[in-house]
This record gives structure tokens, sequence and C-alpha cells, in this order.
């Protein structure tokens, strides 16, 4: 009776230790499938986190780049690279260390949130900058205009400024040219000429100013050589003073006025084709073409 007891005492811890076996297996397969739920949790939140912080570091790059503010522009490249040690330090974290992954977590809406006032920031800054250039071209414009405008009404005041001026222009007309001799006669050959002269009418002129005027005579040779006297006179023509071979003063009314001028033949003259040339006020006001023949 006493071996049956014991054989039955052993038999039942025999049937503990495998009820206990069963259950320290069941339960090392629990553990075993719940820690790697956990770390797939775990990888799974890391790797989203790692995708949340390359966005952010994008945005920070694509702002960056938007912006010309150079203050803006400092501190958003020291987020930016705030950013990038924080992604570097999450590709190398422990399965084991949640805690650090939490921090993180809250560390990333952070930066969003300071993120977020850059973007205002910028597209304030955008906005002004736009305002700033429309308002820029606008003014750009209108300069523009007013300059066209400033140029248009200068040259109608050149035109006009020319036009009075050319109004105000005398004109010598009905020039009448003779070589002649020392009785006052016509001289028909040169080595006869002892004096030539240039008649002209000045045509009436009531907007040219009245007063005393200076008519001034150029002779030109046949070779282009200028007739002058030993003491010549210059005078002022296009902004330079030019030579004369001879002048005359006369008193302008505004009238029509005949006059003369005479050239006193005292060098030797070459046969040819000669041009006699008038100006006063600085204008050419008359121009003709005479020949002296052997």
């Amino acid at each position: 009776m006493k071996k049956n007891s014991t054989l039955y005492i052993l038999v039942a811890l025999l049937v503990i230790l495998i009820g206990l076996s069963i259950v320290l297996i069941i339960s090392n397969s629990k553990k075993t499938v719940i820690i790697e739920d956990i770390t797939a949790q775990f990888e799974l939140e890391k790797e989203e986190l790692q995708d949340d912080y390359s966005q952010l570091a994008l945005q920070y790059e694509d702002y960056g780049i938007r912006i010309n503010n150079d203050s803006l522009a400092e501190l958003l490249d020291a987020e930016r690279t705030k950013n990038l040690r924080l992604l570097d330090e999450i590709k190398t974290l422990k399965v084991n260390n949640a805690r650090r992954l939490s921090e993180l977590r809250k560390e990333l809406e952070t930066a969003r949130t300071v993120m977020r006032s850059y973007i205002i920031q910028i597209d304030s800054l955008n906005t002004i900058n736009t305002q700033l250039r429309e308002e820029n071209t606008a003014m750009s414009k209108q300069f523009q205009e007013a300059q066209q405008t400033v140029n248009e009404l200068s040259k109608e005041k050149e035109a006009l400024t020319e036009k009075v001026m050319l109004a105000s222009m005398l004109e010598a007309r009905d020039i009448e040219i003779r070589p002649l001799t020392e009785k006052g006669r016509t001289a028909n050959k040169i080595a006869r000429t002892s004096l030539i002269e240039f008649k002209m009418v000045l045509s009436k002129n009531i907007s040219a100013p009245v007063g005393e005027k200076t008519i001034y005579l150029r002779i030109t040779q046949p070779d282009g050589m200028l007739l002058l006297k030993p003491q010549f006179e210059n005078f002022e023509f296009e902004g330079y003073l030019i030579p004369c071979s001879a002048s005359r003063s006369i008193e302008w009314d505004g009238e029509e006025q005949a006059l003369a001028i005479y050239w006193q033949v005292e060098e030797f003259l070459h046969p040819g084709t000669y041009r006699a040339e008038i100006f006063a006020d600085g204008y050419l006001i008359g121009s003709e073409e005479f020949t002296l023949s052997n």
C-alpha cells in the first residue's frame, strides 16, 4: 500500500513538471511573440520618425533657397543642421531605447512648430518683396514714361529753338560779283583786276534781332586756299573761330537792305572758279561761285 502511494506521488510530480514545462514553453513563446511585436512596432515608429525628419530637412533646404534675408537664412540653416544631426541619431537608435524615441518625436513636433513660424516669416517677406518689386516696376515704368515725356519735350524745344533760330537768320540773296579795274569799270581779264565787288541784298526779317551786325566774307581760290590779308579777322562759326577775307558792319532794322563788300587785289590771282561765302550771326547766309579768266 505504501509503495502505491509513492508511485502516485511520483506520477503526480511528473505530471506537474510536464505541465510546468508546457506552461514555460507557452509563456516563452508568447514572450518571444510579444518582443517581436514590440521590436517591429519600434522599428516602424523609428522608420516613420526618420521619414518625418527627412521631409522636414527637405523643407528647410527648400525654403532656405527661396529667401534672400541673410539673418533668417542663418536661422534656417542652424535648424536644418540640428535636424540632420537628430536624423543621424534616429538611424543608430537601439530598439530598447523607447524613451529616446519618444523624446525625438516631441522634438520633431517642436521643430515643426518652429518651421511653421519660419514659413509665416518667409511668406510675409516674399509678399513684401513681391509688393516692392511691383512698386519698383510701376515706378520704373512711370520714370521711363516721364523720361520719354522729357525727351519728347526736349526734342520739341530743340526743334522750336531751331525754328526760331532759322527764322531769325539773315538771308543774303541776289549776290552779284564783279571784278573791277582801277577806274571802277568791269575787268575782263585777271591782270586788269584791282578790286572785286560783292553786292548782295539782305532780305527783310523782323525776327532777326535789330542793331549793329557784322557781315563776313570768305573767298576761296580755285586751289582751295582762302584769300586773306596779313591782318585778317576771325569770327565764330559752329563753335569754332575761322578767318574771313573781308567784313562790313551794318545797322540792321529788320527791313530789306542792300550792301556791298570789296576785296582789294594785292596778290597774284590764278584763273579759275572762285567761291564766295557770306556769314552773319554765326550762320552761313549765302554763297555764290564766280570765274576769273586770263
